[in-house]
C-alpha cells in the first residue's frame, strides 16, 4: 500500500511540473524545426534592425564628400596641430571641453587624420547613436517602438546634414543616448549585470558632457529613469561620472585653467554679446529653433507634424498606465529646448540635441498608437510610418555638394608656393588644412563669436601674423573686415592673389586672398 501511495505521490509531482520541449519524445527534426519558430521573431528582427541601420548608414554617408563647414575647418586643424605638438589650452583655443579633442584625436589614429576618415569616425558614432536609440525605444515600447526610434532619428534633414559633420553635436548626442539606454537597462536588471550598466550610464553622461555642455540636458533623463525605477542605481552611475571626470583632471591638470577658460568663461561672456548672424534675444532663438526643426519650411515639414502625433500617442498612453515611462524622454526634449531659448549665440547645428530629443520620443509614443486597439488611431500612426519611409527615401536620392572649386584652387596654389608642412595663417582653416599646412594654435578659431566678443584681440592676431615662422597667410572670412590686420598682413606678405566667388558651406560666396613673401618659398 505504502509502495502505490508513493507511486501516485511520484507521479502527481510529476504531472505538475512544467512540460519541456527537450522532455517530449518528439523526433530529432521535428525539434528542430520548432526551434527555428521560436527564433524566428528575434531573426526578422534583426533583419530589420540591419536593415534600418543600412538606410541610416545611406543617408549619413552621402555627407562624407560634402564641402566642408567653417567649425570642420577649427576642429580638423585643432586635431592636426595636437598630432604635430602643440598643446590644448596653452597653444590651441578650446571652444569645447576637452573630451571632444580626446574623441578627435582617437578618430584620428584609428580612421586617419584626413576630412573623409575623420567622418568615417563621426558616421560610426551617429550609427552607435541610432542603435542606442533602437535600445530605449525597444525598452519602453517594444519592438515597434525601438523601430520607430531609429527612423524618426533619421528622418530630419537637419540632424542628416550634422551626422557626418566633424563637430561636437552628433557625437554628444549619440553617447546622451547611449548613457539613456543603459540607465533603462540599469533600471530593470539586478546583481552586478545592473550595477555595471548603471556605471557606463554615467561614464557615457559624463563624457557627452565633456564633448559639449549642452549634452548636459541628458542628465534630466537618465536621473528620471534611475529615481523612478532604479534609485538605488544612482550611487554606481555617480561613480562612473566621477571616474571619467577625474581622468580628464588627470591628463589636463597642467592646463586647467585655460581649459576652463576656453570652454565654460568664454561661452558665459558671449552670452552677452552681440554676435553677427545670430539671434539677439528669446525671440530670435525661438525662431531660430522652428526653423531648423521645420528646415525652414514652416507647416509643409512633416517632422513637426511626426512630433505632435507622437506627442499625442504618448498621452493616450495614460490608459495602458505606461505614460510615465517615455516621460523621461519628453523631459530631455523640453530642458533642451529651454536652454537652447536661453542659449546665445545660437547656431543651427546647436539645435541637433533638441532634434534627436524629439525625435526618438515621437517614435516612441507612434508606437503606443500603433498597439492601440482603435482603428483611427492606428491609421494615424500608420500613415505617419509612411511619411517616415518616404522622408529617408528622398533624402538618400539628394547629391551631395562636392567641395568648392575656389577652396580646391586656393588648397593647389597654397600647395605649390609653400613648403610642405610649413605654418600658414588664415581665417579659413580648412584651406591650409587640405594643403596638408600647419596652423598657429592660437589664430586656428578665428570665429565670429571669439573675434566679435573680443576674446580673441586685434593685438593677438597681428603678433601671431609678425611672427618668423610663417610661410604665408589666406583671408576670406572674419579678418578680411578689419583693415588693420589686413594692413600688418600685407605689410608682411606683399604679394597676393585671390578668386573670388567662393563657396563654404553655410557661408556667402566670399573672395579669397592669399598673401606671400615677395620671393615664395619654392
Amino acid at each position: 500500500m505504502l509502495s502505490v501511495s508513493t507511486s501516485v505521490s511520484r507521479w502527481a509531482r510529476g504531472a505538475r511540473r512544467p512540460t519541456r520541449l527537450r522532455d517530449l519524445a518528439f523526433p530529432r527534426a521535428t525539434v528542430s524545426r520548432l526551434d527555428i519558430l521560436r527564433r524566428r521573431p528575434l531573426l526578422a528582427e534583426l533583419a530589420l534592425l540591419v536593415a534600418l541601420t543600412g538606410a541610416a548608414t545611406a543617408a549619413f554617408a552621402r555627407g562624407l564628400r560634402a564641402n566642408a563647414v567653417y567649425d570642420e575647418g577649427v576642429y580638423l586643424a585643432s586635431v592636426d596641430a595636437l598630432a604635430h605638438g602643440q598643446k590644448l589650452g596653452s597653444e590651441i583655443f578650446a571652444s569645447q571641453p576637452p573630451g571632444f579633442y580626446v574623441l578627435l584625436e582617437a578618430e584620428r589614429l584609428v580612421f586617419g587624420g584626413s576630412l573623409v576618415a575623420m567622418r568615417v569616425g563621426m558616421l560610426v558614432l551617429a550609427l552607435v547613436g541610432c542603435v542606442s536609440a533602437y535600445a530605449i525605444g525597444r525598452c519602453l515600447a517594444g519592438r515597434l517602438g525601438g523601430f520607430l526610434a531609429i527612423a524618426l532619428l533619421v528622418a530630419p534633414l537637419p540632424l542628416e546634414d550634422e551626422a557626418v559633420r566633424v563637430r561636437a553635436d552628433l557625437p554628444s548626442v549619440a553617447l546622451s543616448l547611449v548613457a539613456i539606454a543603459l540607465a533603462l537597462f540599469a533600471a530593470r536588471r539586478t546583481g552586478a549585470v545592473g550595477r555595471a550598466a548603471a556605471i557606463l550610464a554615467g561614464s557615457s553622461l559624463a563624457a557627452a558632457v565633456s564633448v559639449k555642455l549642452l549634452a548636459a540636458t541628458a542628465v534630466v533623463p537618465v536621473l528620471a529613469i534611475l529615481l523612478r525605477q532604479g534609485r538605488r542605481r544612482i550611487p554606481e552611475a555617480t561613480a562612473g561620472a566621477a571616474a571619467v571626470v577625474v581622468a580628464l583632471v588627470v591628463s589636463y591638470a597642467g592646463v586647467l585653467g585655460p581649459l576652463w577658460s576656453d570652454a565654460v568663461r568664454f561661452h558665459l561672456k558671449v552670452q552677452s554679446a552681440q554676435i553677427q548672424g545670430a539671434p539677439s534675444d528669446l525671440a530670435g532663438n525661438l525662431g531660430k529653433i522652428t526653423s531648423v526643426l521645420t528646415d525652414s519650411h514652416g507647416v509643409l515639414s512633416p517632422f513637426p507634424w511626426l512630433v505632435l502625433v507622437g506627442a499625442l500617442g504618448t498621452l493616450a498612453a495614460w490608459r495602458r498606465r505606461v505614460l510615465l515611462e517615455a516621460a523621461p524622454l519628453w523631459l530631455w526634449a523640453v530642458a533642451s529646448g529651454a536652454f537652447l531659448v536661453w542659449h546665445r549665440p545660437l547656431w543651427a547645428h546647436d539645435v541637433v540635441m533638441l532634434t534627436a530629443a524629439l525625435a526618438v520620443a515621437s517614435g516612441v509614443g507612434l508606437a503606443y498608437l500603433l498597439a492601440d486597439g482603435r482603428l483611427a488611431p492606428r491609421a494615424l500612426a500608420v500613415g505617419c510610418v509612411l511619411v517616415v519611409a518616404a522622408s529617408i527615401a528622398h533624402h538618400i536620392q539628394r547629391a551631395p555638394v562636392g567641395e568648392d572649386p575656389g577652396v580646391r584652387w586656393a588648397v593647389s596654389v597654397l600647395d605649390a608656393r609653400t613648403p610642405t608642412g610649413s605654418e600658414v595663417a588664415s581665417d579659413l582653416p580648412i584651406i591650409p588644412f587640405l594643403a596638408n599646412r600647419r596652423q598657429p594654435g592660437a589664430l586656428i578659431d578665428t570665429s565670429r563669436t571669439r573675434v566679435e566678443s573680443g576674446w580673441l584681440t586685434r593685438r593677438a592676431i597681428i603678433d601671431e601674423v609678425e611672427r618668423d615662422r610663417l610661410s604665408a597667410v589666406v583671408l576670406g572670412h572674419n579678418l578680411v573686415a578689419d583693415k588693420n590686420v589686413v594692413r600688418a598682413v600685407q605689410a608682411r606678405f606683399p604679394f597676393d592673389t585671390r578668386r573670388g566667388d567662393v563657396m563654404i558651406a553655410g557661408e556667402k560666396p566670399t573672395t579669397v586672398r592669399l598673401y606671400f613673401p615677395r620671393r615664395p618659398s619654392a
